[in-house]
């Protein structure tokens, strides 16, 4: 008896479930849109510093958004004056490097002349010196020789020195170069422009899901406005896993804006994602992004952003 009256409640609260609604919150959106990021910084945090306001029009190469970038201009100010300096240390290496090859130059000269007097003296017969002088010019012949082949060594090494120097010195001015371009770069992303005419509406905190502003650190990548054109409007949902299976077997979807809630009108799920997501603060489930479309809607001046209630039936 008891195990019947489970199944009866059990069917009549499925029943009653049928019956009810699925009711879900969106959001009208664009597909014509600019989603404003946070650049990359320096630090993991970023400023912010201004918001062109949400109830202002946006035009096509509008200034809409300003980041912080006194780390970034510091950088900027440290790697210039790192590059004057190591071009300038490479100057000077070329002197050093160019006066050492000149030494080690002369000195060869010095040694060949040394050979050659050496070479006459040890050529005179040993018939006209006494036998100590015509040693001691072979000895000094021999000497010279061996003086000749270091001064020739040394020179080949401060001519490799002289390469291998100047060519690590223009390395470190590339790489100085690099991030130096580099920050200059990042410092152009920290001033975003209006790619299109349309609307700007702020992000939400992606932890605390309230609305962004001027003003605000927010870390890098994460998104704080969008600019969206009035065209190509959609609504916008997310769907709970549990719940998709009833959006695909809806026989009739309608909607209503939150400032009009006696205008119902029908909306077409259009399109909805094949891979769940997780969003935060919403807990552990995944959701899935749907996109509705109507033919027209009840008001005559939509606003992107504007909140709608959906029941699927």
């Amino acid at each position: 008896m008891f195990g019947l009256s489970l199944i009866l409640a059990t069917t009549l609260s499925q029943q009653v479930q049928s019956e009810l609604p699925l009711l879900l919150t969106g959001s009208l959106v664009s597909e014509y849109r600019q989603t404003i990021v946070a650049p990359m910084s320096d630090t993991w945090r970023i400023q912010v510093q201004w918001l062109k306001p949400e109830a202002e029009a946006v035009k096509a190469g509008d200034l809409v958004a300003v980041f912080d970038a006194g780390s970034i201009q510091a950088n900027i100010e440290r790697l210039k004056n790192q590059l004057v300096s190591t071009q300038e240390q490479l100057k000077q290496l070329e002197s050093q490097q160019a006066l050492k090859v000149m030494e080690a130059e002369y000195e060869l000269q010095r040694r060949e002349l040394l050979l050659e007097k050496a070479n006459i003296d040890a050529a005179v017969p040993k018939t006209n010196l006494s036998l100590y002088d015509y040693e001691n010019n072979q000895l000094l012949q021999q000497r010279a020789t061996t003086e000749l082949q270091k001064a020739r060594e040394t020179l080949v090494t401060a001519k490799q020195e002289q390469q291998t120097t100047l060519f690590k010195q223009q390395l470190q001015i590339d790489k100085t170069a690099a991030e130096l371009a580099e920050a200059e770069l990042n410092l152009t992303k920290m001033s975003v422009y209006a790619e299109r005419d349309g609307a700007i509406s702020y992000g939400l905190h992606p932890w605390y899901r309230t609305k962004l502003f001027g003003g605000v650190t927010a870390q890098p990548g994460w998104s704080i406005a969008e600019v969206t054109e009035l065209n190509g409007l959609y609504v916008e949902a997310w769907v709970h896993e549990v719940d998709v299976a009833r959006l695909q077997q809806a026989k009739h979807i309608s909607a209503r804006f939150d400032i009009s809630p006696e205008l119902q009108f029908p909306v077409t799920l259009q399109q909805l994602a094949g891979q769940g997501e997780k969003r935060q603060a919403w807990g552990n489930a995944l959701y899935y992004r749907a996109q509705f479309s109507a033919s027209n809607l009840p008001i005559s001046q939509p606003l992107l952003g504007m909140g709608l209630l959906l029941e699927v039936r």
